[in-house]
């Protein structure tokens, strides 16, 4: 009876679709970090991308053409208790500039979570998309962002999988004054278990270096 309970967990755990860049955020693609940004970000995956909360920090920094962030956070599925997600990206720009309203951008990134004694390791690489919107009381940038989306399912009793896949997100940047600004995105991955979307909201501030 406990083998079979424990086969039956080990199981479940595996089959949990963590899909983000880190699980149960959107993979942020929304250009080269200019200065120091720090962002807190609630996430809400739907039950295909294992449900549950996700509540992250995130710090960007960027130097000319080249961006980078790093995400620590804690996330709880509808399969487990509330477990440590980490998570980094590395950003070049092609296009764009502070008199250049359309922005296009290279990203690749890494994610990783421990959930039940499994390991997921999130490969996202891709392509953003976004326009810079000037106006009276803040700046609007709505982006978007196809990506190649890898992901290797390491459990501790058996062997590993993986599987590739395409996946997309968007959002939505509003950027007040003195750096203060908010941020939501959306998420979506088409794999073997079906379309598995995250959302999430978010409050940032930007200082320039």
């Amino acid at each position: 009876m406990i083998r079979s309970l424990a086969a039956l967990a080990i199981a479940m755990a595996a089959a949990i679709p963590v899909r983000a860049q880190v699980a149960g955020l959107p993979v942020f693609n929304n250009g080269v970090p200019r200065g120091l940004t720090v962002a807190l970000d609630a996430g809400f995956p739907d039950d295909e991308a294992g449900g549950g909360e996700t509540f992250a920090l995130t710090g960007g920094l960027g130097f000319g053409l080249l961006g980078f962030t790093a995400t620590v956070g804690s996330t709880n599925t509808d399969f487990s208790d509330s477990e440590t997600i980490y998570g980094g990206t590395a950003n070049l720009r092609i296009i764009g500039g502070p008199l250049v309203p359309v922005s296009v951008n290279l990203q690749g990134g890494v994610g990783y979570t421990d959930i039940d004694g499994t390991k997921y390791t999130h490969v996202p690489v891709g392509v953003g998309v976004g326009l810079t919107i000037p106006l009276p009381v803040l700046g609007l940038k709505p982006w978007i962002a196809p990506r190649w989306d890898y992901l290797e399912t390491d459990p501790d009793a058996g062997s590993g999988d993986s599987e590739s896949a395409f996946g997309y997100s968007a959002g939505l940047d509003m950027n007040f004054v003195f750096g203060l600004g908010a941020r939501v995105a959306y998420d979506s991955v088409d794999r073997d278990g079906g379309d598995a979307s995250t959302w999430s909201v978010g409050a940032k501030w930007t200082f320039g270096l």
